[in-house]
């Protein structure tokens, strides 16, 4: 559906969900960053959706569908092209680079911050649903029956989904 005077777009994502691998477009109506963060959602309508069970215990092989609604809660993380969000991630003067303990996956990458926040402190006062990690690696926890990505130039971790996290040397 168009609507006169607003621009829709086709973002190409790779969604990583607990038991899951979506590869996907969004079309959301305006920016996809405020589609995804927009607090009063809850749901994010997926379209062209290829999803594949991940582990090696899973029924489900790969499914194809139109369209998916997927609840923002049981997204993990997001790989997504930088230029895709449209400047909507501010990149901090200060560089952190982490290893972050999610379910099923471990990544590692570097997160930017405020030069006078804290590590401890850094997604309590971040903004928004989802943090920005550059040059991410994804590495599961036990063994996938499907191949996910192991590297993402820019990958939205959902911060209600990180367990715990640690710096890393560089």
């Amino acid at each position: 559906m168009t609507l006169p005077g607003i621009e829709s777009k086709q973002y190409p994502l790779e969604i990583l969900a607990e038991y899951y691998l979506m590869q996907c477009v969004a079309e959301p109506i305006g920016l996809l960053m405020t589609y995804l963060d927009a607090p009063d959602r809850f749901n994010i309508l997926l379209k062209n959706v290829t999803m594949t069970g991940l582990g090696t215990d899973s029924k489900v092989g790969t499914v194809e569908m139109k369209e998916l609604w997927v609840q923002r809660s049981e997204m993990i993380a997001i790989r997504v092209e930088e230029a895709d969000l449209e400047g909507a991630i501010q990149k901090l003067p200060a560089q952190e680079k982490l290893r972050i303990f999610m379910p099923r996956f471990v990544v590692q990458g570097t997160l930017t911050r405020g030069e006078d926040t804290r590590l401890g402190d850094m997604f309590e006062v971040m903004k928004g649903a989802w943090a920005a990690m550059f040059n991410a690696q994804v590495y599961p926890h036990t063994a996938m029956k499907a191949q996910v990505f192991r590297d993402a130039r820019l990958l939205l971790l959902n911060k209600n989904r990180i367990r715990f996290y640690e710096a890393v040397a560089e």
